[in-house]
């Protein structure tokens, strides 16, 4: 008869033991099924007024003047606003991350120099472009860019009528995008020289802004981003912006119950949007609208807002040359 360890190590020990492993396998898979599924940590949301611009009627072009109105004009603006309460969420926490081919914005790590006399234009553009310049290279991948301008804003969000501009312009009070498929191409035209304009436009290329606080943490009128991905093309519509001497084209947008806002709460000196304001590529985000948005968390005796936005367009140059898309 054989012996019990000759019994142990025969053909059946292969059976027993895979019996064993189907056994315990049930085991921890029942276990699993009764443990509790750990939760995705909950986004951190706030409640938000801000101001869309209502459908303008057949035929009607929208306008606005920045500045002093011109002989036989009344009016500022035919644009007419309502205001809507919306969830705007810490980008921070959301579970995506984001991107500006598919979300038209990131929030990105900045250091400029913290003694910048940012009232003194020619040292920001010695000290700060730089410095934004490296940014949207690193973020964009652009071969080249051109930082032409930059606004200073100080205030608290205000749903008056359009204001005069100040030396620093208050936060703007209306959902937007700076430029459109007319204005994305005319504002380069007015930048360089023809001929190099005639080329560069031939590269795809795109209007992209970066904005920072110049105080923070930002409690009061933070700037909210609409994720492009949540927009539909009829949601825009092309107003002109006039200023002395020269006419711009934006894009105020009307509401629709499927954007999705997000912001940065208490953003810092230290953090910069990058976001698309114009592409001339098509199949990706093209347009972001943002606003200044009144934040129902601020308390009363919030400092205002004080922050910089600097403009510039982005050039891949190593790509193969394409033409733009005019159309939404």
């Amino acid at each position: 008869m054989p012996s019990p360890i000759a019994l142990q190590s025969g053909p059946c020990t292969g059976l027993v033991d895979g019996i064993r492993q189907q056994v315990a396998a049930k085991t921890a898979a029942a276990a699993a099924a009764a443990a509790p599924v750990p939760s995705m940590p909950e986004a951190h949301t706030t409640r938000g007024t801000v101001r869309y611009v209502k459908q303008a009627k057949d035929g009607e072009d929208l306008r606005v003047y920045a500045y002093e109105l011109p002989e036989g004009v009344d009016r500022a603006s035919n644009l007419e606003y309502e205001l809507h309460d919306v969830t705007v969420t810490d980008v921070r926490s959301a579970p995506q991350p984001f991107s500006l081919q598919e979300n038209g914005f990131k929030l990105e790590k900045l250091e400029v120099p913290k003694d910048v006399d940012w009232d003194n234009e020619e040292e920001v553009k010695q000290r700060v472009y730089p410095a934004v310049d490296e940014l949207l290279k690193r973020v964009t991948g652009a071969t080249r860019t051109l930082i032409f301008d930059h606004t200073l804003r100080n205030g608290h969000i205000q749903f008056d009528p359009v204001m005069k501009p100040s030396k620093r312009g208050k936060p703007v009070p209306i959902v937007h995008v700076d430029y459109t498929t007319k204005s994305g191409f005319e504002r380069l035209d007015a930048l360089v020289p023809k001929d190099e304009a005639e080329r560069l436009k031939k590269t795809p290329f795109a209007a992209i802004q970066v904005w920072r606080p110049l105080k923070g943490p930002v409690n009061d009128s933070p700037l909210g981003m609409i994720d492009a991905s949540t927009t539909d093309k009829d949601d825009l519509m092309q107003y002109a912006l006039h200023f002395p001497g020269r006419t711009g084209y934006n894009y105020a947008v009307k509401h629709n119950p499927k954007h999705k806002f997000y912001y940065a709460k208490g953003m810092n000196v230290d953090e910069a949007y990058v976001f698309v304001c114009y592409d001339s590529r098509a199949g990706r985000a093209r347009f972001t609208p943002h606003t200044g948005f009144l934040d129902h968390s601020t308390t009363p005796h919030a400092p205002p807002r004080e922050s910089v936005e600097l403009r510039s367009y982005c050039f891949w140059e190593d790509l193969e040359p394409q033409e733009a898309a005019m159309q939404l």
